[in-house]
């Protein structure tokens, strides 16, 4: 990665292998634009989870201990923005391709594939049966969900320790 440079972030929507002039790489697909950074998907969700305080291993382990899933699991990239990839088909095949799930707009089976329509309303015909496709896009939900009630949790025992007595999602309440 270029210093500054990052390849998952808040706009980022999917890493789709590729192969541009004779190079294998990456066209990472975006709220805005389409680049090609000449790494491989996998090198790069491993590249940005380092980048935000992880490796890529300590997010699947997370991933496992939250939702109990050990088999394509979707990877917590980016906690802050609870930015959530999760892969079409075994990370380690070649033609894996990584979705970000917050930018899943809308999804229909397509014959064995699966057509999905992104924020940006640009839409993409994956070489994934539907089935497939809703198994791991529910396993990104679960652990977005379960992410969030951690963090409410977390959130929650902090305030209490702070002397609130009540909240509600709209603000706090002195009692």
């Amino acid at each position: 990665m270029q210093h500054g440079q990052l390849d998952i972030h808040p706009n980022t929507i999917a890493l789709i292998p590729c192969q541009e002039g004779g190079e294998k790489g990456t066209k990472i697909l975006e709220v805005d634009r389409e680049r090609f950074v000449p790494e491989l998907p996998l090198n790069i969700v491993k590249r940005s989870c380092k980048y935000f305080g992880s490796d890529y291993e300590g997010r699947k382990n997370a991933t496992k201990s939250l939702i109990h899933v050990r088999h394509k699991p979707p990877i917590l990239v980016d906690p802050h923005t609870a930015t959530i990839l999760f892969p079409t088909k075994s990370p380690s095949q070649p033609d894996c391709i990584w979705l970000i799930s917050g930018h899943i707009k809308n999804h229909t089976p397509e014959g064995k594939k699966t057509e999905v329509v992104f924020s940006n309303n640009q839409s993409l015909v994956l070489p994934i049966s539907y089935g497939s496709f809703i198994n791991q896009y529910h396993k990104a939900a679960a652990l977005q969900v379960a992410y969030e009630i951690n963090i409410r949790r977390s959130r929650m025992q902090f305030l209490k320790q702070q002397g609130y007595r009540a909240m509600e999602d709209s603000g706090l309440y002195w009692i």
